[in-house]
C-alpha cells in the first residue's frame, strides 16, 4: 500500500524556521548572559576597588604621621596625642595608632622607670603568657614596647605590650626594618580586643636621620615602630558603607599560613563582617564560598587581589541570596518557543499515528497471509501424513519392497512433521506479535507429559534418537499450558537432535519445586559461539557454525514468546564442540 510522503517545500520551510527561530533564541540567551555577568564583574570591581582604597587611606595615615616624626626632634606624648586626635574620629576601623621605641636588655629598667615618672606608676614591659594573661616580659636581647597610644580607653592592655614577644608581630617588624617600608602583620587577636575579630596591625620603621640603603645599616640605625591597630570588620564595613550591591565575599590573606589565612566573611544583607568558622555557609543569607558558573566561568573571574603592607589578600565574590536571578526569556519569546513546541510535538503526534496505522495495518496482513499459508498447506500435509499411515500399514510379499515402502512412508512421516513444526511455530510468532497467544493453563502429570512429548520427538525424526529424561520432585499434579510448553520443550529437543553428531546424545532433566519448575536440555553437539549467544532469539538467526544443518531459525523466537506468556526465563550454556545446556525456568502457578 502506498504511503504518501510530505511535501518537500513545507517540510524544508519548516525546518528551516524553526532552526533560525531557534538561533536567534541562543544568541540572545548567551548576550543576556554575557551582560548579566558583565553587571556582576563590575560590580565586584567597584567593591574591590573601594576596600583597597580604604586601606590605602589607613595606610597613608600612619606614612602621615611618620612624615611629623621626621621634622620633629623629638615627638613628646602630648604632641602625638593631639596629632592622631583627628585621626581616630575620621577613621573607625582604627582600633589604635602606637609609638613603640627600640630598647635594649640593658636600659629596659631605667626606660621602665622613666615611664613610671611620667605618671604611671605601674608601667612595665610585658608579654602574653601561654594561658592568655599578661605578665612582665622575659629577658631578650630587644624589646619594643608600646609607649604611645591613642586612644587610650579600651586600650590600657596594650600599654608596654613587647611587640616581639608574638612571633606574628616579630614577623612584620622584622620585614619593615629590613625593607624601611611599611609593612603589615597577619590577622591577630589583639591584647585589647573584646569582640570576636580579627585585627591587624601596621609598622613603619623610623631611623636615625634618612632611611639608611642597606638592610645591615637600616638595623643598626632603627630607633622605633609607628604602627596602626586596625580592626578588619570596621575597615571594611566603612569602605563598603555607600554600596548597596547584594554581593557577599570571602577576605583571605594568602600570604600567610594555610590555617590563618581566613580575615572575615562579608554579610550584604546584614551589611556586616562575621569571623564564622572558615567554609561554615551562613543559613540567613544563603552564602557559600564557591560562586555559580553562571557569573564566573572561572574562580578568577570573582577573585580580585589586594595589597597592604607587602601582603597580599584576595576577595572571592559570590551573589547573595537576594542578588537579583538571571532572566533569559521574555514572556513574549516564552510564548513563541512554547507554541513552536507545540507544533512540533503536534506534528510528531501525527506522524506517529500515521505510522502506527501502517504498522498494524502491515501487521494485520503479516496475520493473514500466515492464517491463510497454514489452512492452505495443512490440507496437503494431511493427505501426506494419510498416505504415509496407509504405506505403513500394507501387507506386501515382497520382503523389499516393504522395506522400500517403509522406508518411504517414514521419510514422508518425518518430512510432514517437520513441516507441520513449522506451520505451528509461524502461527505461534505471528498470534504472540499481534498479541493473540493464547494462555490456558492445566493441571498435568508432568511426567507422564514429557514421555509423550519425548516420543513425538523421536518420532518425527527418520531414525529416532536416544532421548534420557529424569525427573526430580513431586511432578504429579503441575499447573501449566501444554501448548506453550509443548512449543518450547519441542523446539529445544528437536535442535539439540539436530545439531547433534551421528550419535546424539540428549538428556531432559525435570526438577519440581515448591516455587518453580525447571527443564534443563543438554546434548553434545556442535556447541554454539559466543559471538552468537547474543543473538540466538532473533527470529531466523542461525549460528555461523551451523554448516549444512537444514533450519529456519524460528525454534528459539517460538520460545522466547512463549517464555514471556508464561513467566519464565531461559539460560544457555554453551561451548563450540562441547555441547549446549539450555536451562528453562516457570514459575509454580497456584
Amino acid at each position: 500500500m502506498p504511503f504518501r510522503r510530505p511535501a518537500f517545500p513545507i517540510a524544508f520551510t519548516f525546518l528551516l524556521g524553526t532552526s533560525l527561530t531557534l538561533l536567534s533564541a541562543a544568541a540572545v540567551a548567551r548576550w543576556e548572559r554575557a551582560s548579566y555577568r558583565l553587571q556582576f564583574q563590575r560590580q565586584t570591581d567597584s567593591l574591590a576597588t573601594a576596600l583597597q582604597r580604604s586601606i590605602n587611606r589607613y595606610t597613608d595615615l600612619l606614612l602621615a604621621l611618620g612624615d611629623f616624626y621626621s621634622v620633629s626632634e623629638d615627638v613628646s606624648r602630648n604632641e602625638f596625642n593631639r596629632f592622631v586626635d583627628r585621626a581616630l574620629t575620621a577613621y573607625p576601623g582604627i582600633q589604635a595608632l602606637e609609638w613603640a621605641p627600640l630598647i635594649t636588655d640593658d636600659s629596659r629598667s631605667t626606660f621602665e622607670a622613666a615611664i613610671q615618672a611620667e605618671g604611671y606608676p605601674d608601667f612595665q614591659i610585658t608579654e602574653r603568657k601561654s594561658r592568655g594573661y599578661l605578665a612582665p616580659a622575659s629577658p631578650r636581647t630587644e624589646y619594643v614596647p608600646v609607649t604611645y597610644l591613642q586612644p587610650w580607653d579600651g586600650n590600657e592592655l596594650a600599654f608596654g605590650y613587647d611587640l616581639t614577644s608574638d612571633p606574628t608581630r616579630q614577623q612584620a617588624l622584622t620585614l619593615a626594618r629590613d625593607t624601611g617600608q611599611i609593612a603589615a602583620s597577619g590577622r591577630i587577636r589583639l591584647v585589647q580586643e573584646n569582640k570576636n575579630q580579627f585585627g591587624f596591625l601596621v609598622f613603619l620603621p623610623l631611623y636615625e636621620g634618612v632611611t639608611p640603603p642597606t638592610p645591615t645599616a637600616r638595623r643598626d640605625r632603627l630607633t622605633g615602630y609607628l604602627l596602626g591597630v586596625f580592626r578588619v570588620s570596621d575597615v571594611v564595613e566603612e569602605s563598603l558603607a555607600a554600596f548597596d550591591a547584594d554581593i557577599d565575599f570571602t577576605l583571605t590573606d594568602t600570604t600567610a599560613a594555610p590555617t590563618n589565612r581566613f580575615l572575615g566573611r562579608y554579610d550584604a544583607a546584614a551589611q556586616t563582617v562575621t569571623t564564622a568558622p572558615e567554609g561554615a555557609v551562613l543559613a540567613r543569607s544563603g552564602f557559600a564560598i564557591a560562586p555559580p558558573r553562571t557569573l564566573c566561568p572561572q574562580t578568577n573571574d570573582c577573585t580580585h587581589v589586594l595589597t597592604t603592607g607587602g601582603r597580599q589578600w584576595t576577595v572571592t565574590f559570590a551573589p547573595a541570596a537576594s542578588y537579583p536571578p538571571l532572566r533569559v526569556w521574555s514572556a513574549l519569546l516564552t510564548l513563541a518557543i512554547g507554541l513552536l513546541l507545540t507544533i512540533l510535538i503536534a506534528r510528531y503526534l501525527a506522524h506517529a499515528q500515521t505510522e502506527l496505522a501502517r504498522t498494524k495495518e502491515l501487521s494485520d496482513l503479516k496475520i493473514r497471509l500466515f492464517s491463510m499459508a497454514s489452512h492452505e498447506l495443512r490440507t496437503p500435509l494431511s493427505t501426506i501424513l494419510l498416505s504415509a499411515q496407509m504405506l505403513e500399514t500394507q501387507k506386501e510379499h515382497d520382503s523389499q519392497k516393504e522395506k522400500l515402502h517403509q522406508r518411504t512412508a517414514t521419510r514422508i512421516r518425518a518430512a510432514a512433521k517437520r513441516m507441520n513444526q513449522l506451520l505451528n511455530d509461524l502461527l505461534t510468532l505471528s498470534r504472540a506479535e499481534s498479541g493473540k497467544l493464547p494462555f490456558s493453563p492445566e493441571i498435568l502429570n508432568l511426567h507422564q507429559y514429557c514421555q509423550q512429548l519425548i516420543e513425538e520427538v523421536q518420532f518425527s525424526f527418520e531414525a529416532e534418537p536416544p532421548i534420557a529424561l529424569h525427573v526430580t520432585g513431586d511432578c504429579q499434579r503441575i499447573y501449566a499450558d501444554p501448548q506453550l510448553l509443548r512449543a518450547m520443550l519441542t523446539n529445544l529437543l528437536s535442535n539439540a537432535v539436530k545439531y547433534s553428531n551421528s550419535t546424539p546424545c540428549i538428556t531432559l532433566t525435570v526438577a519440581c519445586r515448591p516455587q518453580q519448575i525447571v527443564f534443563e536440555i543438554k546434548d553434545s553437539g556442535i556447541g554454539i559461539s559466543e559471538a552468537d549467544q547474543p543473538r540466538l532469539y532473533e527470529a531466523f538467526y542461525r549460528g555461523i557454525n551451523v554448516g549444512n544443518v537444514t533450519g529456519t531459525g524460528l525454534g528459539l523466537s517460538v520460545v522466547q514468546a512463549c517464555l514471556e506468556l508464561h513467566g519464565g526465563r531461559l539460560r544457555c550454556q554453551s561451548q563450540i564442540g562441547q555441547g549446549s545446556t539450555f536451562t528453562l525456568t516457570l514459575p509454580q502457578l497456584e
